[in-house]
């Protein structure tokens, strides 16, 4: 229930409804005509900087909307972008999303290897900043394919 409270208050992407039955929950949301991100770049092999400064500027964007709301989101990657029919970036899987609030840390070790930030490695807490670690690797991943 707190998940739920928490996705509806994010207003990144459209919420329509929920569902449950006794094993999970269903999420029925706004439909992303474009895809996912990995496929178009794993098609194309690289991005060139103007779309990659594009695809990076969508996701701070969402990562400011969150993180002012206090919620860290834990797995950037590629396969967690989905593009809509005007080709705007949309965060999806909000599976290792944690509210934290303001200068506060959590200590799960979640996330995607490649992506995990050294505090999250080294278990030193972490918050925020994290994302902010995710989004310099998916730089690089966008640029080098």
């Amino acid at each position: 229930r707190l998940r739920l409270c928490t996705m509806e208050s994010i207003n990144h992407f459209r919420l329509y409804k929920t569902f449950r039955d006794a094993k999970f929950v269903y999420m029925l949301m706004e439909v992303c005509l474009g895809g996912e991100v990995w496929t178009v770049l794993r098609n194309v092999g690289n991005f060139d900087e103007s779309t990659s400064r594009f695809v990076v500027a969508c996701v701070l964007e969402a990562f400011q909307h969150l993180h002012d709301r206090g919620i860290i989101f834990r797995d950037l990657k590629p396969e967690n972008l989905l593009l809509d029919n005007q080709g705007y970036v949309k965060l999806c899987d909000f599976g290792f999303a944690k509210a934290i609030g303001p200068g506060k840390k959590t200590w799960t070790f979640c996330g995607t290897p490649e992506y995990v930030s050294p505090e999250v490695i080294l278990n030193k807490g972490h918050s925020f900043p994290t994302d902010i670690w995710q989004i310099g690797i998916l730089l690089f991943e966008l640029l080098t394919g």
